[in-house]
């Protein structure tokens, strides 16, 4: 387990971090979410030992994260960090022996992913001949190829068209099943969704929401969705959230269901009735003042 406990970054006044704490099970996605600014990288890079850290501690199964070998991590970045001048072949075996000493195990391994991404005819063309996409699975092959006990992984997506986020996808969930303890930080929130078996929200430095994704996304609401045959009238009260032209989300404020059907019943036939599910980007939206972002 990854554990981190009171971690403060400051710069000057300002304060990066301020005092988070949380923890990431082996075998496990935790995914680490929030705004621009919100923290997310700094926090990686005082993991990786690559910043350091005004105050708090960080563990991994009980030993402070700065004895641990540097094999033992996996890391791929949110910006391109791959030698353009060299074949894929060359860039893999430099990279991988930089965490492993078995030449003759990672030759082997390089083919293996290489198939494994569909690429391996990629294998002697220089990493400049490649699309962005391709250089995107050349990056991650070189933050697993050593297999690594942690890995954390930013941004992997970027640049992977629809087929290939679902091949990236099944083979993190692969990696999670052999028990690597994984952070996987994003934007992309439909993503961490289904991917993450849990959930850090970052924002300002602070840990606005966490806890297991499924807890997460079951408390988030006990309001219904509600879907009418036809409507007498569009002008509903505020409690009612307009989703489609039949379809509309109405907050429950603790009311029974009877009072609901009743009160729904005025406005039009009702076909249906479901609680509604709230996505992680909805209950975003909760918790990050999304306007005051973008002003910053």
């Amino acid at each position: 387990m990854l554990s981190i406990s009171d971690l403060t970054k400051t710069y000057g006044t300002f304060r990066a971090l301020d005092s988070i704490s949380f923890s990431a099970e082996a075998g496990k996605i935790c995914g680490i979410v929030g705004p621009n600014g919100a923290g997310k990288t700094t926090t990686i890079r005082i993991i990786l030992g690559i910043l350091g850290s005004n105050a708090g501690t960080i563990t991994y199964n009980g030993t402070d994260i700065k004895d641990i070998p540097r094999s033992a991590f996996g890391y791929l970045p949110e910006e391109r960090g791959l030698y353009k001048q060299s074949t894929v072949n060359e860039t893999l075996l430099y990279l991988g022996s930089l965490k492993t000493g078995n030449t003759k195990q990672l030759k082997s391994d390089i083919d293996g992913w290489l198939e494994r991404f569909h690429i391996p005819d990629y294998k002697y063309k220089k990493v400049e001949e490649l699309s962005k996409g391709n250089q995107q699975k050349i990056q991650f092959i070189a933050s697993v190829i050593h297999d690594p006990e942690l890995l954390i992984i930013d941004e992997p997506l970027s640049g992977l068209d629809p087929l290939n986020q679902e091949l990236f996808k099944d083979i993190v969930q692969e990696l999670r099943s052999k028990g690597k303890t994984i952070l996987f930080c994003t934007h992309q929130l439909p993503i961490a969704e289904v991917l993450c078996d849990s959930v850090i929200m970052l924002n300002k430095g602070t840990i606005a929401l966490s806890g297991a994704m499924s807890d997460i996304l079951r408390s988030g609401s006990s309001d219904v969705i509600i879907e009418f045959s036809s409507m007498q009238s569009q002008e509903l009260p505020t409690s009612y959230q307009k989703v489609t032209e039949h379809q509309w989300i109405v907050q429950s404020d603790h009311a029974s269901m009877q009072d609901i059907v009743s009160q729904a019943s005025e406005y039009g036939e009702i076909v249906s009735i479901n609680p509604y599910r709230p996505t992680l980007l909805s209950i975003f939206r909760q918790h990050i003042d999304i306007e005051e972002e973008a002003h910053q």
